[in-house]
């Protein structure tokens, strides 16, 4: 298939692309920046120079696409209206087809809230989500109700591990540099977590299996924030050490989405293991987290 994705420079952009490319497909890749271009063709991605808010610059890339997945995440004020016109754009590009055309949207498990102890799985209720990403629901039903000529997929990654970059490098960076891993207030809230390659091929199977409605990427193992700092700690060669910093340090340098990491969420992913068949290779942090040092620090294969 010929996939265009958004963002497929960025963390999950770039793996995503990478597993589409890995199974045979023909990927095209927006950036929004020209120093990046030779990036994306080492990869075999050909690049698309464009901004996600102005639909002009990659409009045609979507329209000759079988497929769009947009991954793009935008870091300024106006980052809700341009995530909206990328939606926009990539829904009339794909209405465009003489047949329905997968559109993938990428929201996040931060949309669900705190969950309690009962799982919360793809059919949960959105209607208390974390501060930081309270105007995702909207969106995902934008993308959702995007009518016949579209094929609508909206995929809920958990907070992801793995490769040089991410959240969650923080926990080994802190570990390597202050002799524990820090982690923030109490540490109790349960994170969904999920590992990047594993995302990456939700993905995938969405797009290969024309898959519509929503779908969640999380290994169904929650773990504490005080839990990963140790494992993160263990790996990293600082025997487990932990020590707690205020949450107010974390505000400062994320804003609203320290408070969304801070949540306490027990996810599954109950349509991506019984619908797509999915099932993660690192069934857990703990399985998974001496491979995202290797990688974080460069030293994976």
């Amino acid at each position: 298939m010929k996939i265009f994705v958004t963002g497929a420079t960025g963390y999950l952009g770039h793996a995503v692309a990478a597993e589409l490319l890995g199974a045979g497909h023909e990927v095209a890749g927006l950036t929004s920046s020209d120093a990046k271009v030779e990036q994306l063709e080492r990869a075999g991605i050909s690049p698309v120079v464009g901004d996600i808010g102005d639909p002009g610059s990659y409009r045609a890339a979507a329209a000759r696409a079988e497929a769009s997945i947009h991954c793009a995440v935008e870091y300024s004020e106006d980052s809700v209206d341009k995530d909206a016109a990328a939606i926009d754009t990539l829904l009339s590009a794909a209405g465009e087809g003489r047949m329905p055309r997968p559109v993938v949207y990428t929201s996040g498990v931060w949309v669900l809230g705190e969950t309690g102890d009962m799982p919360a799985d793809e059919t949960s209720a959105t209607d208390v989500p974390a501060a930081a990403v309270a105007w995702r629901p909207g969106h995902e039903q934008e993308v959702l109700g995007g009518g016949r000529s579209v094929i609508p997929a909206v995929i809920r990654p958990g907070v992801i591990y793995g490769g040089k970059r991410g959240l969650m490098g923080r926990f080994f960076a802190t570990a390597e540099e202050d002799g524990a891993a820090i982690y923030y207030g109490e540490g109790r809230g349960r994170m969904a977590l999920v590992y990047l390659e594993d995302a990456a091929r939700v993905y995938r199977m969405v797009v290969e299996k024309e898959a519509a409605g929503v779908f969640h990427a999380v290994d169904g193992t929650p773990v504490p924030m005080i839990e990963v700092a140790r494992r993160a700690s263990e790996a990293a060669g600082a025997g487990g050490a932990v020590r707690s910093a205020p949450v107010d340090v974390l505000r400062a340098e994320l804003g609203p989405a320290a408070d969304a990491l801070m949540l306490d969420q027990v996810v599954s992913a109950r349509r991506s293991e019984e619908e797509l068949g999915w099932v993660p290779e690192q069934g857990s942090f703990g399985d998974g987290v001496h491979l995202a040092y290797r990688e974080w620090k460069g030293s994976a294969p």
